[in-house]
C-alpha cells in the first residue's frame, strides 16, 4: 500500500493550524496563553479587561449610586418607615446587586468561550486532554471548566454546558465544586487561623485535597 505524505502547499488552514495546537510540546502552551488572554479579557484588572470594567460599573454606578438614591427617593415619598426601609436597601437592593455584579463577567468570559467553541478550538483542547481525563471517568472538555472554577466556582460550572454527554457534564458539575475558587479561600484561611490555630498545614492541605478530590 502507498502512503502519500501530504506536502506543506497541499495542507489547508485548519490542518496548519492543528499542526500547532494539537502539537504534543506546543499545545499546552498555546492553550495557557489563549486562557490567560481570556482571563484578562473577562476578569483581570488592565485596560483591556472588559468584564471587569462592567462589573465596576454595576457594582459601583448603578447598584451604588442610581437604584440605591431612586428607591431612597420613591420610599421617602412613600413614607416608608426607617426599619422596613433599611430592610429594602440594605438586604433586597444589595443582595441583588451583590449577585448582578458577577453578571457582566461572566457574559464576557461565556461569549469568549463561544468563540473558542465555535472555531473548534475546544474540541482540540478536549482531544489533548481526553486521555487524561478518561482515566478519571471525565471527558476532556471537563478541562475547561475546571479551570474557570479557579477563578470563580459558579462560571465554571455553567461551563460545562458545552459538554454534550449527560453523564459527563454531570460529573464535571459535580467535581467542579471542590476545585477552591476565590470565594473558597477566606473560607480556608478563617478556619485555617480561627479553629487550628493560624496553622498554613491546614490552609494548604485544603486547597489541594479540594483539587485531589
Amino acid at each position: 500500500m502507498l502512503h502519500e505524505k501530504a506536502t506543506a502547499s497541499s495542507l489547508t488552514l485548519s490542518d496548519k493550524i492543528d499542526r500547532v495546537v494539537t502539537n504534543r510540546w506546543l499545545a499546552l502552551p498555546v492553550f495557557v496563553l489563549i486562557m490567560w488572554g481570556i482571563y484578562t479579557i473577562a476578569m483581570g484588572g488592565t485596560v483591556v479587561s472588559i468584564g471587569t470594567m462592567g462589573t465596576d460599573w454595576v457594582n459601583d454606578v448603578l447598584f451604588g449610586e442610581w437604584i440605591p438614591n431612586g428607591v431612597e427617593t420613591l420610599l421617602t415619598t412613600l413614607g416608608v418607615g426607617e426599619v422596613l426601609s433599611s430592610l429594602i436597601q440594605d438586604g433586597i437592593v444589595a443582595g441583588v446587586g451583590a449577585v448582578l455584579g458577577f453578571v457582566p463577567q461572566i457574559l464576557v468570559l461565556f461569549f469568549l468561550l463561544s468563540i473558542l467553541e465555535d472555531c473548534g478550538y475546544m474540541s482540540r483542547v478536549a482531544f489533548i486532554m481526553d486521555r487524561l481525563f478518561r482515566r478519571f471517568g471525565l471527558s476532556g472538555k471537563s478541562f475547561i471548566p475546571l479551570l474557570v472554577a479557579t477563578g470563580c466556582g459558579v462560571p465554571g460550572i455553567m461551563a460545562s454546558r458545552t459538554i454534550e454527554q449527560d453523564r459527563d457534564r454531570k460529573l464535571t458539575i459535580m467535581t467542579t465544586g471542590f476545585i477552591p475558587c476565590g470565594a473558597k479561600m477566606p473560607i480556608i484561611g478563617l478556619f485555617a487561623g480561627a479553629v487550628f490555630g493560624q496553622s498554613p498545614w491546614v490552609a494548604t492541605s485544603a486547597f489541594v485535597i479540594g483539587i485531589a478530590a
